[in-house]
């Protein structure tokens, strides 16, 4: 699978990884956890320079940075991301019906389980018009 330009350098995912530390620890930071912040950003840094290095030596590592190697890896992405969804629909309408069972505020569980139900819907709308 030949990808060009830039995500097929090094530094994309290093600078994605960057990008989202800097903003979970941007957070972290106002809400006043500085030592948190300083961690969200060695985590998700680190997490990211690992996958770069190993890109190149397991196909593994090449299809947790987004790019698989052949069609094999494709699929493979493609039901691991499928059944992570799944799961994250599963935990977010189960947390809504124990909130709901325990008299707590079920608003983050609605979001969430809102947002996987409307974009799954809009994915296979979008998809349909254009496979």
């Amino acid at each position: 699978m030949a990808t060009k330009g830039f995500f097929a350098s090094r530094w994309w995912l290093i600078l994605v990884g960057l990008i989202i530390g800097g903003a979970l620890g941007a957070a972290d930071w106002a809400g006043g956890s500085p030592l948190r912040a300083v961690s969200d950003v060695a985590i998700v840094a680190g997490y990211s320079l690992i996958l770069t290095l190993l890109r190149s030596r397991s196909e593994t590592a090449s299809a947790l940075a987004g790019l698989p190697v052949d069609e094999r890896w494709q699929a493979i992405n493609l039901h691991a991301l499928a059944a992570a969804g799944m799961i994250g629909a599963f935990v977010a309408l189960g947390g809504f019906a124990l909130a709901v069972a325990t008299s707590h505020d079920p608003t983050g569980f609605v979001i969430v389980a809102g947002a996987v139900g409307i974009s799954y819907i809009g994915s296979v709308v979008w998809y349909r018009s254009r496979l």
